[in-house]
């Protein structure tokens, strides 16, 4: 009998670390991956399945990359080659696309990588997206999450330790509402621009306030921008002189 409760109670031990690692509470990334799926910027692992509990491989984040930034039609037409020997067959144009595009590299020369992406990684892949370079200097691979807070792309609902693909889905939406580099548009903009979505859409499945500390970059006015936002509350009061 003791032998029996000795064996129960090592089990327990052993399965109670994976319980804990499955109760991450993933709904509302559930919910930012629908509206995300809506504005075809994403998509799952089959139609109802976007398995957000689960850390994305390296090439799963740089093709949810490439569908955030609405080019995965052309990444399939273009079929632009790449030098890595370890792509799997399925993700070769998107990997290719984004290679040309100075979107990604490799961990070698001729390697892309099979491991997990961590948070560094698809926080430099969406920084690029936005137009910041790494070897320009505008951050580090090792350290890009100044310039993500900077940016709005990184909220707090980030795990950064056990980062997850439903991190991904909450990067990548609250990208979307982030401005590229030196410019006073935000991605989404540029994407309706570029015939991705239209506004109606975006406006129908964006909120703005979906995701707690939505940090998006706060970018000091010029003197047009200050006169469009204050010109509304602008009047004039002529005064006669009762004399006159």
């Amino acid at each position: 009998m003791k032998k029996l409760i000795s064996v129960f109670l090592v089990l327990i031990l052993t399965l109670a670390p994976m319980t804990g690692f499955a109760a991450r509470d993933v709904a509302k990334e559930e919910i930012l991956a629908q509206n995300l799926k809506a504005l075809g910027v994403f998509r799952g692992v089959s139609e109802n399945e976007f398995d957000l509990l689960r850390a994305p491989t390296r090439v799963e984040a740089l093709v949810m990359l490439v569908r955030l930034l609405g080019k995965e039609a052309q990444a399939t037409d273009e079929k632009n080659p790449h030098p890595f020997a370890d792509v799997p067959k399925w993700a070769d144009d998107y990997v290719g696309y984004a290679y040309k595009n100075g979107l990604t590299n490799g961990v070698s020369e001729t390697e892309f990588g099979t491991g997990d992406a961590n948070i560094n990684t698809y926080l430099t892949f969406v920084l690029r997206a936005l137009g910041y370079s790494d070897i320009e200097g505008d951050f580090s691979y090792s350290e890009p999450f100044s310039l993500s807070q900077q940016s709005g792309i990184l909220p707090a609902i980030v795990d950064r330790e056990n980062f997850l693909r439903a991190d991904c889905v909450t990067i990548s939406y609250v990208a979307l509402a982030s401005y590229m580099k030196n410019s006073n548009t935000t991605l989404s903009k540029k994407l309706i621009s570029d015939g991705v979505f239209s506004e109606a859409d975006f406006l129908r499945y964006y909120d703005g306030d979906a995701v707690e500390y939505n940090a998006t970059a706060k970018k000091e006015l010029d003197a047009e921008e200050i006169y469009k936002k204050c010109s509304p509350a602008v009047f004039y009061v002529e005064v006669y002189d009762k004399n006159s």
